[in-house]
């Protein structure tokens, strides 16, 4: 008998080997070349158009637009490409095979088919799956397409299973940060992913969410820090990713398909708007008058290594620590994964007892599409309600435009929820990226945003943040005569427990609450 279970653990150490072997971490190919970054486009309707600025713009300022609508956040990405005219940089954590994902894939063919370089950088937690697919896309002369932090195994549970088991730590590590680069000239960053859902285009399911326009100088500083994730290790070419590669053939079939699904779905609330219906948009990305025009920013990125796991520290986390520390009468926080841990806690409360107006602006239960990251904010909620911190939930009924209520009134039962991220120091200075105050964008996944000190900019900020608190989009959470949580809405409903969440997401986020896994919520 001993020899038998002697025998079994022989067996058993042989195919723990052959796993490892199995999910070590994909390589470069040994003869790839980093990639330079080069000077922004010569030619083009972006570079023509900020070429005739230039005289009048000789400070060197950047131009700057808020893009919180879903729609006009699509469409602007839409124009962008068709405005390019020698390279397209797009970098995101999640590319839905959605409405909006195939009909900004079918875009980006476009470009390529124009003579338009297109790079595209997706991380692995969504593209997993859809090789065949990247890897057709793949095949057109003028598209390269690299995933980060790939997994090894494709398919199968079983094997996946095993490599987390095997690579966890590293696995665990995500390319979060995202970036739109167009020509040189124009940038689109933020905490927005592509999917029906991030451009309020879903029948079910719908985020408030906030990225930035920029165009001029400060684009290069977008550009460098996409560079930096393309010649990553982390990033491997689609090629040394997939178990088939793809073919000229492949191309040309899923090209055809993609047309044919889209004429399928033409009447999908993103086909009928400017500019795919034909018709002229009411605001064109030349458009000066689109921006503001300011020098009084700063573009924050964390290094590549971080979305590896080798990494030592955020720069936007020390960046935003810095602000934080710096506050002497008002906090605006924005976050829809909120678990500031114990110390995050303690700082908040200690300045809201010091006489710093503090006010957070998260998911309820309900509206938050993590139901098991609820738990680490619901943990610290009536520490931080004690000491002062003004605590706002979104409610899951709420528009999804929800800064803009009055013109924009809920379109039925549609699912809301946050995935804004934004903090406002002072009134002086605004932070839009896709850092949540949670401890994954502090230690795990690679994160990025800009800082803003522009007062028109900030004003345009603190307004969203306060149009965002009304009890019209957000219940007002507090502590009742005997220190009980109770929600409060704008029709005068109190409710007792967290409101309209399903006893399924009530016992997800309780046992969540009493296991010790908030440092990696």
């Amino acid at each position: 008998m001993r020899d038998l279970y002697r025998g079994f653990g022989v067996v058993a150490v042989l195919l723990l080997v052959v796993l490892a072997g199995g999910c070590a971490p994909l390589q470069p190919a040994p003869d790839r070349v980093p990639v330079a970054q080069e000077p922004p486009a010569s030619q083009g309707p972006l570079a023509e158009w900020l070429g005739e600025l230039a005289p009048a713009r000789e400070d060197g300022k950047t131009g700057f637009r808020l893009l919180d609508d879903g729609t006009e956040a699509f469409r602007w990405r839409v124009m962008s490409v068709r405005m390019a005219r020698e390279r397209i940089q797009v970098q995101s954590y999640i590319w839905r095979d959605d409405v909006a994902g195939r009909v900004l894939m079918g875009e980006l063919l476009g470009a390529a088919d124009r003579g338009v370089q297109v790079s595209l950088l997706l991380d692995d937690i969504d593209a997993r799956g859809r090789d065949a697919l990247l890897a057709a896309v793949d095949q057109h002369a003028n598209i390269e397409v690299r995933i980060f932090n790939p997994f090894r195994t494709r398919a199968g549970l079983l094997r996946a299973s095993a490599e987390f088991v095997l690579r966890g730590s590293d696995l665990n590590h995500r390319m979060h940060n995202k970036a739109w680069v167009v020509d040189g000239h124009l940038a689109i960053t933020g905490g927005r992913n592509v999917g029906d859902e991030y451009f309020e285009a879903s029948p079910d399911y719908n985020f408030a969410d906030l990225d930035l326009v920029l165009v001029g100088p400060l684009v290069a500083e977008v550009e460098h820090s996409f560079v930096e994730f393309w010649n990553s290790p982390g990033a491997l070419h689609v090629a040394r990713v997939a178990r088939e590669s793809g073919s000229p053939e492949q191309l040309a079939r899923q090209h055809g398909e993609l047309r044919a699904w889209v004429a399928r779905h033409h009447t999908h609330p993103l086909m009928q708007m400017e500019p795919l219906n034909g018709q002229p948009v009411p605001q064109p990305v030349t458009d000066s008058a689109a921006y503001v025009w300011t020098d009084a920013a700063e573009f924050v990125v964390d290094d590549e290594a971080k979305a590896r796991g080798r990494g030592t520290g955020s720069r936007v986390a020390d960046a935003l620590g810095e602000r934080i520390e710096g506050v002497r009468e008002e906090l605006l926080i924005v976050s829809p994964y909120f678990v500031p841990g114990r110390d995050g806690a303690a700082q908040l409360s200690r300045m809201s007892e010091g006489g710093v107006r503090v006010q957070v602006l998260t998911n309820s239960l309900a509206a938050n599409d993590v139901a098991f990251t609820h738990a680490g904010y619901a943990s610290r909620r009536h520490a931080l309600l004690e000491a002062g911190v003004e605590l706002f939930e979104l409610r899951p009924t709420g528009p999804p435009r929800w800064a803009r209520l009055e013109r924009d009134p809920p379109r039925g039962p549609v699912q809301a929820s946050l995935h804004t991220k934004l903090l406002v120091f002072d009134g002086e200075e605004a932070f839009v990226g896709s850092f949540n105050l949670d401890p994954r964008s502090a230690h795990t996944n690679s994160e990025s945003g800009v800082f803003l000190r522009d007062p028109v900019l900030v004003e345009r900020l603190v307004a969203l943040h306060q149009q965002g608190i009304r009890p019209q989009v957000a219940f007002r959470v507090s502590h009742d005569e005997m220190g009980w949580l109770e929600w409060r809405d704008a029709d005068g409903n109190v409710y007792r427990y967290e409101p309209k969440a399903s006893l399924w997401r009530r016992f997800v986020a309780g046992v969540t609450r009493i296991l010790p896994v908030e440092p990696l919520l």
